[in-house]
């Protein structure tokens, strides 16, 4: 499992304390297929004026966080939740120097009852989707069909720079980000 041996690091770490009885909520390779992308993975999106632009894993982590009821500052944690997160930056650089498209991030958070997963896409925003259902059964992106698919739609056009809409699925990860200024990545499938 990708992540596995990051949590164990976290549990002796966060457990080194001798008085007290600690449980960790687990996750299993269905919680984990929620990050879609692995480390070093690539993927190219097509942007609005047709180039392709690459994004690359540049972190996969989990670590543990205090369980419901439970603070940082709390002498004894008796029960720890799991985060985890992928990281997508377009690696390449613009003439100043910087990153030229926004970075993408997909994470969870598994408490003992539930499985929360959220989008975010650097300096914009972080959206929770709603995993009872996707919104659409099917979306043709690039030319290519994709099954259920979950939406992030936002109409906060106060800064041009807003997401406007997110298409993303378990299987492929983020397949469209459109923002308030008609720039735009679509993914383009692997050969």
């Amino acid at each position: 499992m990708k992540l596995a041996g990051v949590v164990m690091l976290a549990t002796l770490l966060f457990t080194s304390c001798k008085d007290c009885d600690t449980t960790t909520t687990q996750f299993d390779e269905k919680d984990v297929e929620w990050l879609v992308y692995d480390r070093g993975d690539t993927v190219r999106f097509l942007n609005e004026a047709g180039d392709t632009v690459a994004y690359t894993n540049t972190a996969l982590i989990a670590e543990q966080v205090p369980g419901e009821g439970y603070n940082v500052s709390d002498n004894c944690i008796g029960h720890f939740d799991v985060q985890a997160y992928s990281v997508m930056q377009d690696v390449a650089r613009n003439s100043s120097g910087t990153n030229s498209n926004p970075g993408i991030m997909t994470f969870f958070l598994k408490r003992e009852n539930s499985l929360e997963v959220s989008l975010a896409v650097d300096q914009r925003g972080e959206y929770k989707l709603n995993l009872a259902q996707p919104a659409y059964p099917s979306v043709e992106v690039n030319g290519v069909l994709y099954n259920d698919v979950y939406e992030v739609s936002r109409s906060d056009a106060s800064k041009v720079t807003n997401v406007k809409r997110i298409l993303f699925n378990k299987q492929h990860g983020f397949l469209s980000l459109e923002f308030h200024n008609d720039k735009k990545l679509e993914l383009i499938p692997k050969q």
